[in-house]
């Protein structure tokens, strides 16, 4: 048992008002102020200044503050791509099938990547061996990634910039990929703008389902009917006066666009395979289990299909 815990005769009695063996919950000011209500107020920006520029050094900051994000295994299976070229971002826009100019007027892009690329690269470097599956991949690169470049929109936020990741790049995956001339291991999972707000600050209107309906005590439960007609009462309140439209519109609509039977999501699974297998993430079965001719060919020697896609060099198909 440690040594500051109490007996569990003695817990009742206790005075936890003063913390100073745990400086966090201390009443002395913290070294970090506590952020809780400013990010209760953060929202996305996507109306830029496009005449206002983020110096070079800021961005490797930015950056850099980001790369403390918590990683699976010390691995770090991320990258960004610094895109700076404005024909590549124009290109980019484009791909993303238009309606996302803030990837053309913030003051920076980048691409944020899963990249277990560099996995195998310091791994052959020390004559060890390297297997990717697309899965595990996926899921494990989407996540150190993401807390990286969270970790790169607060350090921009608390900077006094706006941020907008960008999605839609997920609509041609593999083209965007080919445009930012990514190699085999690297994949672009979204796009990440960073600028300077148009109206000197976030104007949007976020609001967010209620806290119980993604907090669950003691175990996950299903939203009961009222909880389901808060989410709806607390989510059309986006709209009106906004990006997303007039008052007429309902989340159940947005919800729809993106994830019912023709939605965003479903249309875009196939894509997202094809980069997958184009960025070389199928070099060892996952998703995409061969049937069994597949597999005998393979046994027997026979040339592999996607071979010229998910070799060890090269760039994007």
């Amino acid at each position: 048992m440690s040594d500051r815990t109490p007996p569990a005769g003695d817990r009742a009695n206790t005075d936890y008002t003063d913390h100073t063996d745990r400086p966090a919950l201390a009443a002395a000011a913290a070294e970090v102020p506590d952020l809780a209500p400013w990010l209760a107020r953060r929202a996305t920006v996507r109306q830029f200044d496009t005449d206002a520029e983020i110096p070079d050094d800021e961005v490797r900051a930015m950056v850099d503050a980001g790369r403390k994000a918590p990683t699976s295994g010390t691995t770090q299976m991320y990258s960004f791509v610094w895109i700076r070229d404005p024909d590549r971002r124009e290109r980019i826009h484009e791909l993303c099938s238009r309606g996302t100019v803030q990837v053309e007027e913030a003051s920076q892009f980048l691409l944020v990547c899963i990249d277990v690329r560099r996995i195998r690269l310091l791994l052959e470097h020390r004559d060890r061996e390297f297997r990717t599956t697309p899965a595990m991949g996926l899921l494990e690169g989407s996540i150190d990634a993401s807390l990286a470049a969270m970790g790169v929109m607060l350090a921009a936020e608390s900077r006094g910039y706006g941020v907008c990741p960008i999605g839609n790049i997920l609509n041609n995956l593999t083209e965007v990929a080919a445009t930012a001339d990514l190699p085999a291991g690297v994949l672009p999972i979204f796009g990440l703008c960073l600028g300077v707000p148009r109206h000197g600050e976030a104007t949007e209107n976020a609001p967010r389902v209620p806290l119980d309906t993604v907090l669950h005590e003691g175990g996950y439960r299903d939203p009961t009917a009222a909880q389901l007609d808060a989410c709806y009462d607390a989510m059309n309140e986006m709209y009106g006066d906004s990006v997303y439209g007039d008052d007429r519109r309902e989340w159940q609509e947005t919800l729809e666009r993106y994830w019912g039977p023709n939605g965003f999501m479903n249309r875009r699974e196939g894509e997202l395979l094809d980069a997958l297998r184009q960025q070389g993430f199928f070099a060892a079965r996952g998703i995409d289990e061969p049937a069994d001719a597949d597999t005998a060919d393979a046994d027997s020697g026979a040339p592999d299909p996607d071979a010229d896609r998910n070799g060890n060099g090269g760039g994007a198909a």
